[in-house]
């Protein structure tokens, strides 16, 4: 009997002691991971470390542009699928996902600036439910060998961190927005008064903007 329990103990632990490890990553470590990602090129490692609601956020404003908009080609270009509704069965992951390997992952400029990349995590400052990570890349692009210390931002995600979309991604939610917006209304002035369907609902609000990036305090040793 004691050794059935034993058993049992350890298929428990043997189970949980990963998700623990996960739980207890450092926002370096998880930093330096979505860093990787992007180096490998590999978007779907890359959109799981993102955090869900930053996710939600960019499918909704895509979707906000394909009701919008009576033409496929961009669905198609950017996402390989041919109707709003087939964008809508697209989980958030999945819609970063394809967004970022048809757009990041075919510029052939940023192709070879990521192989020559070496990215080192600094250190971060926490603030509420978000950290900043500072970290230096250095890389080899058009213009030559460059070197540049900049600032990614995560926020809490159960007991963990998910990265924030970029200060660009945010930038594209808010101006999908704007563009849904005005189609709308060119839209509503072609079409008689009796004709018109009801408004859509809001769209969803796009992130707030990041508060100023606090001083760095490098990790401990």
């Amino acid at each position: 009997m004691k050794t059935k329990k034993w058993a049992m103990l350890a298929a428990v632990l043997a189970i949980a002691l990963p998700h623990a490890a996960a739980a207890q990553e450092t926002p370096e470590q998880v930093a330096e991971r979505y860093l990787s990602t992007m180096k490998a090129r590999d978007w779907a490692a890359n959109a799981a470390l993102v955090h869900p609601e930053e996710l939600d956020s960019i499918k909704a404003a895509f979707l906000d542009v394909a009701h919008s908009d009576t033409s496929s080609a961009g669905l198609r270009a950017l996402f390989n699928v041919s109707t709003a509704r087939e964008l809508e069965a697209l989980t958030p992951v999945q819609v970063y996902q394809r967004f970022v390997a048809s757009t990041v992952g075919e510029q052939a400029e940023m192709t070879r600036f990521l192989s020559t990349a070496v990215f080192k995590v600094l250190g971060h400052v926490a603030e509420g439910d978000s950290v900043y990570v500072v970290y230096r890349v250095s890389a080899t692009g058009a213009s030559g060998p460059m070197t540049q210390v900049t600032v990614m931002s995560l926020r809490r995600s159960g007991t963990g961190w998910k990265m924030r979309l970029t200060d660009e991604l945010r930038s594209t939610i808010v101006a999908l927005h704007t563009e849904a917006a005005q189609r709308r209304r060119s839209n509503a002035a072609l079409t008689p008064p009796g004709e018109r369907p009801p408004p859509r609902p809001a769209p969803s609000a796009a992130p707030a903007p990041l508060p100023p990036t606090p001083p760095v305090v490098p990790p401990r040793p």
